[in-house]
């Protein structure tokens, strides 16, 4: 995408403009090994076992001189393999050309010595050609195939001629055939046409392999340009799901599209329904003076744009759809891009780019744009749900709290008028009349536990952020828990029984958080144990993790009934049949007390056999900042 989205020299690319013509070089030299070979071959079963006369000793100089430079050239091949990729291929393209010119001189000195025109090496020149049509580039590929065709005619001129000697001997044709002008000539137009001809066809299949290379690479460009937009795309999702707020994920939008895209800056600005204006939610890069220049009329500024359709300024200073045109010009701006912010029914405002440079954006830039701003609109709607839910939250929390506190002076009162009753201060009673009286005391004593617990859950809920976590040791809490409750226990004939480790076991968290945790579940284990009945409190150790066991015999739990126990209110038939005033809010306040500390908790139960909740804890955490239930809750979602 240019400049917007920064973009990297693919694999393939590199292969085409370094590795391609440099893994050439590694068969050409191995080829070159393999002809050196066969030519030294060639020339002792020549004159042995064919008898012809070729005049080994220079053969055999000029293969040693060549034996010598291929070794260089192998040892330079991985000299350049060593180093660093570079766009710059002309170290190469040296490295070629001088090959070609050694084997030129290499190929032209065995022509002359193995018969000239009548030398069976003769046609190696044409490979040697074809070989170039894929080392080189057209021009030097025509250039180097006329040498050759120039080279050969010369050669065979000169020997006819009587210029040049010629060696018979080292051919198959026969002497007089060899020095018959016709069949020179014949032979070498037959040679040049050949060659001419297959350099052609060499070159054009190259192109067109070429060709369809570059569209692979220019394909392949794109593949990594639209991963990179993804990637973008889910970190941005990633991003602003974690970021709650609503106008913190405004200005983390408008700063990820200014990064994205290479802008000069960023606005966004949310439509007001009853004013028609747009609102400046947001902004990035630009100076207080231009964001405050004054208020942006829908109608005439970004009409368009609300109209559900992207509106481009190819220039801010001089197109009347610029409603500030001076301010524009005096920041700097040059370009301006707007886009609908497209909620899920309706537009809800707009996002728009300003570059500090005239540019255009293509329909892939405007494709990804579109992508961020659909993203960034959804995220904005789920904000500002977030902050909607979050008010109505506060406002049940403050109004939960106020009521608590309104009721519990009336409670008193009438609960300590029933006690003076009870005691007989202000006469005799019936024993009708004192039933009823004990009746509306365990009512009143009912609704105050559970304004109670109602105060417990939301002032824990709304503390501030900042609790700071400490190491506690647990079995010094769960030795304080048992000594609190001991007294009770005695009183219904329970036994507890504690199993602590011998090594100390500690996590991050709170006292209060601990206690209220203990102290539900024990409470609730003495509440539904019979009488006789016994409580086992476990400790141990497992990896990385304490392992907390509240063990009872009591009534226990129906199968049915184990996933809803942790719902706020709801209770077992057996739980109100034992105890009719419970309020059913300890369990689901012990899960998020315990949730917030880094732990889970579950629950084992055997009809009529008891019941066993099972805690687990980090048991190392480093301290930080202790979360509310609220955003406890958020994290789950």
């Amino acid at each position: 995408m240019g400049k917007p989205v920064p973009q990297r020299t693919g694999a393939l690319s590199y292969e085409i403009v370094w590795e391609g013509p440099l893994s050439k070089q590694r068969w050409w030299i191995l080829l070159r090994w393999v002809l050196l070979g066969v030519v030294i071959l060639a020339t002792f079963t020549g004159n042995r076992l064919i008898r012809l006369d070729i005049p080994a000793l220079k053969v055999l100089s000029i293969c040693a001189i060549v034996v010598l430079l291929n070794a260089l050239f192998h040892y330079y091949f991985f000299a350049l393999k060593k180093r660093v990729p570079s766009p710059d291929t002309s170290i190469v393209h040296r490295f070629t050309c001088f090959q070609f010119a050694i084997d030129w001189v290499f190929i032209t000195l065995l022509f002359h010595y193995t018969g000239g025109i009548a030398s069976p090496l003769l046609f190696y020149f044409l490979f040697h050609v074809i070989l170039s049509g894929v080392l080189l580039e057209r021009r030097a590929c025509l250039v180097y195939a006329s040498l050759i065709a120039l080279t050969i005619t010369t050669i065979a001129l000169l020997e006819l001629t009587g210029h040049l000697a010629h060696m018979h001997g080292s051919s198959f044709i026969s002497r007089g055939v060899q020095d018959n002008p016709f069949f020179v000539l014949m032979l070498l137009l037959f040679f040049n046409t050949v060659l001419y001809v297959s350099i052609s066809i060499v070159l054009l299949l190259f192109r067109r392999v070429r060709e369809k290379i570059l569209e692979f690479m220019k394909l392949q460009e794109k593949l990594e340009q639209a991963n990179q937009q993804l990637g973008l795309l889910n970190q941005l999702a990633k991003d602003t799901t974690s970021t709650l707020g609503f106008y913190p994920r405004l200005n983390l939008i408008c700063h990820s599209i200014m990064k994205i895209m290479g802008l000069k800056g960023v606005t966004l600005r949310l439509l007001d329904e009853r004013t028609n204006l747009l609102e400046l939610a947001s902004a990035c890069g630009l100076s207080e003076a231009y964001i405050n220049k004054g208020p942006v009329d829908a109608d005439k500024s970004l009409a368009k744009a609300l109209g559900g359709e992207p509106h481009f300024v190819l220039d801010a200073s001089t197109d009347p759809a610029v409603q500030y045109p001076a301010d524009a010009r005096k920041e700097g701006i040059v370009s301006m891009l707007s886009f609908p912010l497209m909620g899920r029914e309706k537009v809800i405002g707009t996002l728009r780019l300003y570059t500090g440079e005239r540019r255009t954006f293509g329909q892939n830039e405007l494709d990804f744009i579109g992508a961020l701003s659909s993203q960034g609109a959804v995220s904005i709607e789920n904000a500002k749900i977030y902050d909607t839910q979050k008010k109505q939250d506060e406002a049940k929390s403050e109004f939960v709290m106020m009521m608590t506190h309104e009721l519990k002076g009336p409670l008193i009162a009438i609960q300590g008028l029933l006690d003076v009753m009870l005691k007989g201060y202000v006469g005799g009673l019936t024993e009708k009349q004192e039933e009823l009286m004990k009746r509306m005391s365990r009512r009143i004593d009912s609704v105050m536990d559970v304004s109670k617990g109602l105060l417990d859950i939301y002032q824990w809920q709304s503390r501030k952020p900042d609790v700071q976590w400490v190491p506690l040791s647990i079995k010094e809490q769960i030795q304080r828990a048992v000594d609190l409750f001991k007294t009770s226990a005695q009183e219904k004939g329970l036994s507890i029984n504690v199993e602590l480790p011998d090594e100390e076991l500690t996590l991050m968290g709170t006292e209060e958080d601990m206690e209220k945790i203990l102290n539900n579940l024990i409470t609730n284990a003495i509440k539904y144990t019979p009488d006789g009945g016994t409580i086992s409190l476990g400790l141990s150790a497992s990896d990385d993790q304490v392992i907390l066991r509240v063990k009872d015999t009591g009534i226990g739990v129906d199968t049915e009934d184990i996933p809803k126990i942790f719902d706020e209110f709801f209770r077992t038939q057996k739980a109100k049949e034992m105890d009719p005033y419970g309020r059913g809010m300890g369990l689901p306040f012990v899960r998020k007390v315990v949730e917030t500390l880094g732990g889970t908790i579950s629950v084992k139960s055997d009809k009529a056999k008891g019941t066993e909740f099972i805690l687990t804890f980090p048991k190392t955490r480093k301290a930080k900042e202790i979360p509310t239930a609220t955003e406890t809750d958020n994290q789950q979602q």
